[in-house]
């Protein structure tokens, strides 16, 4: 009823796809927008450049229902938007992607995408590469922080709310140990196509757990295995 899709336990995945339907996936209406010649950019990649083997678990932990404060479920991500305007197709095939925190790039003649996530179970993703001195160009890893300045300790997230006539409306989402720490820095963001205030504040959460996490910049060359 909500578009979401149902994963059932135990079936495979052919790679068959039954296009023309309606659907609130946000991985779906990426696909959608890279390989439509209607109003994407079909006419310059075919369904061949894009791989179901990448985006599968992302419509996976997409359409996974997580719990609620007011005790219901929902997916994790939804999409519900209109692309009403002309723009640029990769600023649009970004915003798409950011619903379902993805990042998209080429290498190997096709488009690939990757996902800021775990696997269903909770569990952290094995990762694809690790690198240490053997296989980094001079066994050279150089060390950078982030600046305090990019450390949000309070979000303000603007989503469409549907008990507003789908309006913009706001949520708000601090962490005050951060605040006591770094002081008080509000940032803005959208969340592109979201409808749910909870999704909403999900997406302030993710952002503000990576800016603090992630505190630290590490840079080093690696040769071609760095590209698969």
């Amino acid at each position: 009823e909500d578009g979401s899709l149902n994963f059932i336990e135990g079936n495979e995945f052919t790679g068959e796809l039954k296009e023309g339907q309606y659907t609130s996936c946000p991985v779906c209406a990426f696909y959608d927008m890279l390989t439509s010649t209607k109003h994407g950019a079909g006419d310059f990649l075919s369904k061949s450049d894009v791989n179901w083997i990448d985006l599968y678990p992302l419509a996976q932990y997409a359409n996974q229902l997580v719990s609620t404060p007011d005790g219901g479920t929902e997916p994790r991500f939804s999409i519900n938007t209109v692309i009403g305007v002309q723009a640029d197709a990769y600023s649009v095939i970004q915003d798409l992607a950011s619903v379902f925190r993805g990042m998209t790039y080429w290498a190997s003649s096709a488009i690939q995408v990757v996902g800021d996530h775990g696997n269903l179970d909770g569990t952290d993703i094995t990762p694809v590469h690790l690198y240490n001195n053997a296989n980094v160009l001079e066994g050279t890893f150089t060390y950078s922080g982030t600046s305090l300045k990019t450390r949000s300790t309070s979000l303000k997230i603007r989503y469409n709310d549907p008990n507003f006539f789908y309006k913009s409306n706001y949520v708000i989402v601090e962490d005050y140990d951060l605040i006591t720490k770094y002081g008080y820095q509000r940032k803005e963001i959208i969340a592109f196509g979201c409808t749910s205030k909870y999704q909403a504040q999900r997406m302030g959460r993710w952002l503000m757990a990576a800016e603090e996490l992630d505190q630290e910049v590490i840079s080093f060359t690696t040769g071609l295995e760095g590209v698969a």
